[in-house]
């Protein structure tokens, strides 16, 4: 009698190998992808608000690891860029989002702080689960850039990620978290008011 290994064909047994290796390196499709969602760019003034939300961007670890007491982030990148038909976009200019939360295991409640290129912009009290997440991944009007030093009616567009720290893959890989780039909606430097 045989062993079901010795049935399959000796160049089969390595594909399948490296294929499950890949699906675990991958991180696997069956878990959904973080990504940011709805990513709306509006000009006030001179200056670009943003607005979006972060879909299946935080996990079991992410949520013990601050009710356990630990200092934990998240970074959100955004890149202004100068929309272009039919070519790639100009990177005009960079900035980031940290929002920043700690627990109080004694009160009960999780402090989140926001802070914009290093700064600290708000600051913000929550409690439960639900509270925080949504603390954490929906944002709501952020002042990203600036477009005094623009032309008037130059288009552009912002686009987002998000870094959600590290992980290992396999128990000793390292490998940082992080979604794809999101696109916004194109948006104009205003004319200068006569």
């Amino acid at each position: 009698m045989t062993s079901p290994m010795r049935a399959l064909p000796p160049r089969l047994t390595p594909s399948l190998a490296l294929g499950l290796l890949g699906f675990l390196l991958l991180g696997g499709a069956a878990r959904g992808e973080a990504k940011v969602r709805n990513l709306q760019a509006k000009v006030e003034g001179n200056r670009v608000l943003v607005s979006f939300y972060l879909r299946d961007g935080i996990d079991a670890k992410m949520l013990e690891r601050v009710e356990s007491g630990l200092s934990t982030k998240i970074v959100y990148e955004f890149s202004l860029a100068r929309d272009r038909k039919r070519w790639y976009d100009q990177g005009l200019e960079r900035n980031t989002l940290e929002v920043v939360a700690m627990h109080d295991a004694m009160a009960r409640e999780s402090t989140v702080h926001f802070r914009l290129d290093g700064k600290l912009i708000e600051s913000r009290r929550v409690r439960g689960r639900e509270e925080l997440i949504a603390a954490l991944t929906k944002i709501h009007a952020i002042p990203v850039f600036t477009l005094e030093n623009y032309p008037a009616r130059l288009r552009l567009l912002v686009l987002s990620r998000a870094l959600l720290g590290h992980r290992s893959i396999l128990g000793f890989i390292p490998s940082e978290r992080r979604t794809g780039w999101t696109e916004s909606n194109k948006i104009r430097v205003p004319a200068a008011a006569p």
